[in-house]
Order: C-alpha cells, then structure tokens, then sequence
C-alpha cells in the first residue's frame, strides 16, 4: 500500500471512489467526473491510497492562508479497518504541518459515528451542528484541530 500525492492521471479513479463513498448522498454526481476532479486539483490538494489502484483518497480544501477543510475522506468498501484511512490521514497531517496550517476542519453527517470517532481519535473536537445543511433532513457535524 502506498500513499501518495495524487496526480492528474489519478482523476478518475478518485472521481469514481469519491462516488462510491457518497452514494446516494451527493447530489451533484453528473458533473462529478475526471474533468470535475482535474479541475479541482489546481487548487485542492489529494492523497491516494493506491493497491495496484486507487482504494482510498483524502481531499484538502485550503479555506485561508492557514485554514484548511477535509472534504473527503473515502475508503472501498472491501479496504475498510485496515488502517487506509489512518495512513491517508497521518500523510496529510504531515502536509498540513509543513504548510503551518493553523486549524483544520471536517464535517460529517451527524449520524454517521464512525468518521465522528475516527476523527475524535485524531484530537479533533466538535464546533458545530448544522440543521439540513447540505440536504433536506440531513444534519451535518463539524469537527475541528488546531495545530
């Protein structure tokens, strides 16, 4: 398993587990493809977990000069609870550091209790709670770590 800046020619696959991820939770799947995530890529920054193929992506948003958001953290299925999402997170952690980000946000689906703890037991702390923020009938939590 290798973690590693994702490139261009990485933008399908990422489109594709990004999709996977979501499912039915992201509405904006038919412009979310390889030209959406190149496009992205000239500002966000990406992490691959790649096992002869992408398995696993996180996706940096830089909001300020030192504020940073996680807008994806996405893991197969198949590839779960097996530290992929850890290792992708410690890489981009290092990242962040070398940037002298200042703090770093995530949000979640309010029920969603996995990523709430995985992102508690990397000493992020809940902000706020946001009624339907995306969608109707779906809250969202917003977790925070200062660096």
């Amino acid at each position: 398993m290798e973690i590693r800046s994702a490139e261009k020619n990485d933008a399908e696959s990422i489109a594709d587990i990004i999709k996977r991820h979501f499912e039915e939770d992201y509405m904006g799947f038919a412009s979310f493809d390889e030209k959406y995530i190149k496009e992205k890529m000239k500002k966000d920054k990406f992490f691959v977990a790649d096992d002869d193929g992408i398995v696993g992506c996180l996706r940096i948003s830089f909001v300020d000069i030192d504020l940073a958001e996680i807008r994806a953290l996405c893991v197969d299925k198949d590839f779960r609870k097996k530290g992929i999402a850890q290792m992708l997170f410690d890489k981009f952690l290092e990242f962040m550091k070398e940037k002298k980000m200042r703090k770093i946000i995530a949000r979640t689906k309010s029920d969603n209790s996995d990523a709430i703890k995985f992102f508690e037991n990397n000493e992020f702390n809940q902000e706020g709670y946001f009624k339907e923020h995306y969608r109707k009938g779906i809250d969202v939590v917003q977790l925070c770590r200062f660096l």
